[in-house]
């Protein structure tokens, strides 16, 4: 099989050979199929029209719950291929691999093997994934696809036979593979996450072995062909790219500590070309480079936080630019001239430069594609919308949006082919939708949409509900909507479940019962650089303050009562913070809590724990606001089952049913202020006016609240 140009071999006339192959039916001979990882070239670009405006917002066709995993869908020949881990607890299960008919949601075939929720060498981080990572790749050659799980069972399946197994090795039991090394902030392995990649006759997989990082087995019988000779331990990405580097075909992949390039032409497979040094904290090397001739960009979050371009050749690389601009789990697009990338928003770079042109929206950790007509497709936050790739502003500029499509995090990208759109989330939640005209007439009932911005991405959305003076009220109305209690002329106002207070150093922090009883004192304790500064507000630069006692009386209390309201008067020092910053947080590190209030750039959000968000409360996390620096605010969240609020300086900004549970999952965690117990999350600002409530808040007691806080010297 002949390479083409660079682009990945075949992958052009995947749609003719999907019919042969038997996964496919007749489609539009304008439909690009989505073969694999980033769809045809792993570039995160289609030759389809985004069907703007016709089509948007798009109508919601089916929707399938596919088991647990960050595996990304496929789309080929009008056939839908996603996998996912079906199990009880995080031991032994199954790894089950779907086939959809992509319009109708009719499942044409399944085939399931047994699986790990994890890998055998797990480490780090356990309670924040599990299930199969990497992307199915389907070859239009054979009609075969290729998978693999978290634990390394590479496995080749025949599609015009329902599925059938072909053939299937485990690669821990093939090859000798170490748990990855602390690359900063502790150990972490993941397992297997890259998607496997078709090359002519070769099927080349990062196997993250002591063998060879990277290695090429024959595509028909899975027999060993070639080991790079890299041999550090590999990333997390999702998968190699290929280049061409003066003429040489090449693949780049982003290892634990380096970017590596490595030649694969007949007689020079695996040799090493290029290497440059990218180590990001938690082993969160994690978003695939994007290719821009010979030319890569990289990026990576936490203590790296930038985007980069470099210059191979085969004699090495040059780095070109460097900017702040970055992401965490999106791979980014490159699109004439033009880098996009989403990390809590679209961003739009220059590749020339590295010059941020223009972000909006808010997408968490989402991802996009660009079509061929210059829009960019961009997923995440439950949220599906359609933005100007090529604004003649040079602002961002959104056409239209749909949302409320999934709950949980959007790590899986976005996949498009034949006007479907299909998204998912970690927890396996997979809906298709449409955005061809014909497909509105019969879907007579579309998904929740919103009106068309073209500025900065507006406020939180306020929570819907029915009018009219006849509608009863629910018992978790009553509570948010109450009028406020009777209260006492100065701060806290009033102490009925209050679980947690600080008022300052000399006044009186306890919390006693009705009959006077003490319950708690509360004291703090500084960590770090922390302290109490002299009008008794808590300055956590630098370190936390670490109440004593708290931690079993605000469990019990919360579990008891399933409500919880937070109030604090907070200054963040600047908005550089990310992480996001712990401003509250009851819990162990970085991701196990019961709630956190944290700050991420100019955003407050909060993560909350509960059996439909997870131990990490982020399926979803909640931006409650936009903050500025150095400026005081009064914060009151409140929230009983179905119902969040948040109000800033007295004032209702948020009002939201898009968290569901109770607290029943609640475990035992530690309060502190300014940072995680363990895992550094500092934050920096200044803290006063706490109390921490079993109990919920409402609007007429928040603004109330605020007055007595804002008086008291």
């Amino acid at each position: 099989m002949r390479e083409s140009h660079g682009r990945l071999p075949m992958a052009g006339v995947g749609l003719l050979t999907a019919l042969v192959a038997g996964i496919g039916r007749s489609v539009p001979a304008d439909a690009a199929d989505w073969p694999q990882w980033r769809g045809p070239d792993r570039a995160g670009v289609t030759t389809e029209p985004s069907g703007h405006p016709a089509g948007w917002p798009p109508v919601k066709l089916w929707r399938r719950d596919v088991g647990t995993g960050c595996t990304s869908p496929i789309l080929v020949g009008g056939r839908l291929v996603v996998m996912g881990w079906h199990g009880r607890g995080r031991g032994m299960g199954a790894d089950t691999l779907y086939c959809f008919d992509a319009a109708a949601g009719k499942e044409l075939w399944r085939q399931s093997y047994p699986a790990r929720y994890q890998s055998r060498l797990r480490t780090g981080d356990v309670g924040a994934y599990g299930g199969p990572s990497s992307t199915p790749t389907f070859d239009a050659e054979t009609g075969w696809l290729y998978t693999l799980g978290v634990d390394g069972d590479l496995r080749c399946w025949d599609t015009r036979q329902a599925g059938k197994g072909v053939w299937a090795i485990n690669l821990h039991e093939k090859l000798r593979i170490r748990q990855r090394p602390d690359a900063g902030q502790g150990a972490r392995d993941y397992g297997h996450t890259s998607a496997p990649l078709v090359y002519g006759e070769l099927l080349i997989v990062e196997a993250a072995s002591t063998e060879g990082a990277v290695m090429a087995f024959d595509k028909k019988t899975g027999r060993r062909r070639w080991a790079s000779e890299f041999r550090e331990p590999a990333g997390h990405t999702s998968g190699p790219v290929l280049m061409k580097v003066q003429g040489v075909p090449c693949l780049a992949s982003l290892a634990l500590f380096r970017v590596v390039v490595m030649r694969i032409d007949p007689g020079r497979e695996g040799r090493t070309v290029a290497t440059f040094g990218w180590q990001t904290d938690f082993a969160n090397n994690i978003p695939t480079p994007a290719v821009a001739g010979r030319r890569l960009v990289v990026t990576s979050s936490y203590n790296v936080s930038r985007t980069g371009l470099f210059e191979v050749s085969l004699t090495g690389a040059t780095r070109k630019w460097t900017s702040r601009y970055h992401s965490k789990v999106c791979s980014p697009v490159v699109h004439k001239g033009r880098i996009y990338t989403v990390d809590k928003s679209l961003k739009c770079l220059d590749l020339a430069t590295g010059k941020g042109l223009w972000r909006g929206g808010s997408f968490g950790h989402g991802s996009c594609l660009i079509t061929s007509d210059d829009k960019v497709v961009v997923w995440g936050n439950g949220k599906l919308a359609v933005v100007e790739a090529l604004p003649r502003n040079n602002q961002y500029t959104e056409l239209s949006r749909v949302e409320g499509i999934c709950r949980g995090t959007c790590y899986p990208h976005v996949a498009m082919s034949d006007g479907l759109i299909c998204c998912k989330d970690r927890n396996g939640r997979t809906v298709v939708l449409s955005v061809r005209p014909g497909d509105r007439k019969i879907v007579a009932k579309t998904v929740t949409t919103r009106p068309p911005a073209t500025t900065a991405p507006p406020g939180p959305r306020p929570r819907p509900r029915p009018a009219g003076p006849t509608r009863p009220k629910s018992e978790t109305d009553k509570l948010h909507d109450a009028p406020a209690p009777k209260m006492a002329p100065t701060w806290p106002g009033n102490r009925e479940g209050l679980a947690f207070v600080w008022q300052s150093a000399t006044a009186s922090n306890r919390i006693a019962d009705a009959n006077g009883k003490l319950l708690l004192d509360c004291r703090l304790q500084p960590r770090g650089r922390a302290k109490v500064i002299a009008d008794g507000r808590m300055d956590t630069s630098g370190g936390a303050m670490l109440p004593t006692g708290a931690d079993e009386k605000l469990l019990n209390a919360c579990r008891q009562s399933h409500q919880l309201a937070i109030e604090a008067a907070i200054a963040p020092a600047d908005l550089r913070q990310t992480g996001p910053a712990r401003i509250i947080s009851f819990s162990t590190d970085g991701y196990h809590r019961n709630f956190t209030l944290c700050q991420e750039r100019d955003s407050l959000i909060l993560r909350l724990r509960t059996p439909r968000t997870g131990v990490n409360g982020m399926s979803p996390q909640t931006t409650l606001c936009r903050i500025a620096a150095g400026k005081a605010y009064h914060v009151v969240v409140s929230y009983s089952p179905g119902r969040l609020t948040c109000y800033l300086d007295g004032r209702r900004v948020l009002d939201t049913d898009r968290v569901q549970g109770d607290f029943s999952n609640w475990s035992g965690q530690h309060l502190l202020f300014g940072d995680e117990w363990r895992d550094s999350r500092d934050w920096a600002g200044t803290l006063s006016h706490v109390a921490i409530h079993s109990r919920v808040i409402g609007a007429a007691e928040a603004t109330a609240r605020c007055s007595l806080a804002r008086a008291r010297p």
